[in-house]
């Protein structure tokens, strides 16, 4: 994770992590007392809908001991009476507008009077909602009872009941009465009746319904959440932005002195704080390393020539212990980096193999004399001494880690491998051989096949053709033989400039 991503993430965690917090705390806060309200105001109106009833049932209850201590209710037993009765019953109901009748009922449950003329002088089993005693003027007994059968449809004008919203009457036993609809999801507040304490009142409201200004308020209140965070966002990365812009051209500065090179880079914050005297100390720290840099440029192209030198010299010191002229190394040199570039190595490469070809037979230095010297073809014996030399030669050079020296391990390996198999040491074939042994055993062999030697005399030009065209794709690579004819004029050339003295 990069610092410029590191120090945003930190300004966005001190400022949006407190930002959030104090945001939640106060929409909690907000919608507890929203959710407070809500019931304050449902348990007002369950209450106000509870006293409207009791005052209701209060003054029912009122009117029936009025009636019961009447004195026409002393003479219920005189004829026609439960018939005047009944009447100022029925009188009463119409009066009240309610449902149910009043009876008045003997000792025996017989009923003597009633607003309903049609239970007169029956019995009946009544649920009553209330029920006052009728006493004798004169013994003080009780003579009868006027209850009241009251059905709870009664209520109904009190209860302002709409799809989202309804009132109904819970019994003690928890039965339900005048419940018009079950919600899935509800908010109930209740409060008992006071003059008939079996019954209470519920008010129960859909959640949604009940929540909709709240859930209105959240949503409002979550758009300001994310506008707020986004502004604080927005904010934190233009300030982190700011703080840490020299921060970042310092490390774009390292990036660029670290892909070109190039010393002389210099970064420019004019600052007072720590971040102006780390420039200025980045920038003094490049001087000096272009300084150092350039002694060491200078030191390792010191060594590098020096290194040539001697890997010339030593291959010059390998051609000379066979008779050969240190001109054979440099015409080899020469072919190897041309073949190398027509055959697509960069001219660095190319430029490598040019000093590391020189090498190719440094191993002859092991060879003896009489052997290496000898005017006449080679017996078995001899002939196997002889072809040590490849193997001798990477041995002396394999444990270098300079790239050239390796480069002449390779060389000095693999130059007498051919393309079908049947070089040496390893015989390798095809591209299992290096391109640098490909390229510097026809560099070899065509300076060898042109040049005298102590045990044959030079070829002339047509041979050496003849037999490059035979061994293409055997000795050869194609390619590569390819490369040789269709740029012959300038290997020509090469021979030419670097021909052996004696040859003149």
């Amino acid at each position: 994770m990069s610092f410029k991503l590191k120090t945003i993430l930190l300004f966005l965690g001190v400022s949006l992590i407190p930002y959030a917090l104090s945001m939640i705390l106060l929409g909690s806060s907000f919608r507890q007392e929203q959710y407070k309200a809500i019931t304050q105001e449902m348990n007002t109106q369950v209450r106000l809908s509870a006293e409207r009833i009791d005052q209701l049932l209060q003054t029912l209850h009122n009117d029936m001991v009025f009636i019961a201590k009447s004195e026409i209710m002393n003479d219920i037993y005189t004829q026609d009476l439960d018939r005047r009765i009944s009447s100022m019953l029925i009188l009463k109901k119409n009066d009240m507008k309610m449902r149910g009748d009043f009876y008045v009922i003997d000792p025996n449950g017989k009923i003597i009077a009633s607003s309903d003329f049609a239970s007169i002088a029956q019995t009946k089993k009544l649920k009553p909602l209330f029920a006052v005693p009728i006493l004798s003027n004169f013994t003080q007994k009780e003579i009868a009872k006027l209850v009241v059968t009251y059905p709870l449809e009664n209520f109904l004008p009190f209860f302002s009941n709409t799809p989202q919203r309804h009132y109904y009457v819970q019994h003690r036993d928890g039965t339900i009465s005048l419940r018009p609809a079950v919600f899935e999801e509800s908010l109930k507040v209740s409060h008992p009746l006071d003059n008939h304490n079996d019954l209470t009142i519920v008010l129960e409201e859909e959640k949604g319904f009940a929540y909709r200004l709240l859930y209105k308020y959240e949503q409002w209140f979550i758009a300001l959440l994310i506008i707020g965070a986004l502004f604080i966002a927005t904010a934190a990365y233009y300030v982190a932005t700011a703080l840490i812009r020299p921060v970042i051209v310092l490390s774009n500065t390292a990036k660029i002195i670290t892909r070109t090179q190039d010393y002389t880079q210099q970064v420019s914050v004019t600052r007072d704080d720590e971040i102006g005297q780390l420039s200025d100390a980045f920038n003094t720290m490049i001087g000096g390393m272009d300084n150092a840099l350039g002694e060491i440029t200078a030191l390792n192209r010191e060594i590098e020539d020096t290194q040539r030198e001697v890997v010339f010299t030593m291959g010059s010191i390998g051609e000379s212990r066979s008779k050969e002229t240190g001109n054979h190394v440099k015409r080899v040199a020469e072919y190897s980096k041309l073949l190398a570039l027509y055959y697509g190595l960069e001219e660095e490469e190319a430029e490598m193999l040019k000093q590391a070809s020189p090498m190719h037979d440094i191993g002859k230095v092991a060879i003896p004399d009489a052997v290496l010297n000898k005017p006449g073809r080679f017996d078995e014996e001899e002939r196997r001494i002889m072809d040590t030399h490849a193997a001798l030669g990477y041995d002396m050079l394999k444990h270098s880690n300079r790239t050239l020296l390796q480069a002449a391990a390779i060389v000095a390996y693999e130059h007498h491998e051919k393309w079908n198999g049947s070089g040496y040491p390893r015989g390798l074939s095809a591209e299992e051989i290096h391109i640098y042994g490909r390229i510097t055993a026809l560099a070899d062999v065509f300076d060898a096949l042109g040049s005298d030697r102590v045990y044959k005399r030079a070829w002339d030009d047509e041979k050496i053709f003849a037999l490059f065209k035979e061994e293409r794709g055997e000795h050869f690579d194609p390619k590569l033989v390819d490369i040789f004819f269709d740029h012959l004029d300038e290997f020509i050339a090469i021979r030419e400039t670097f021909k052996d003295v004696h040859e003149s």
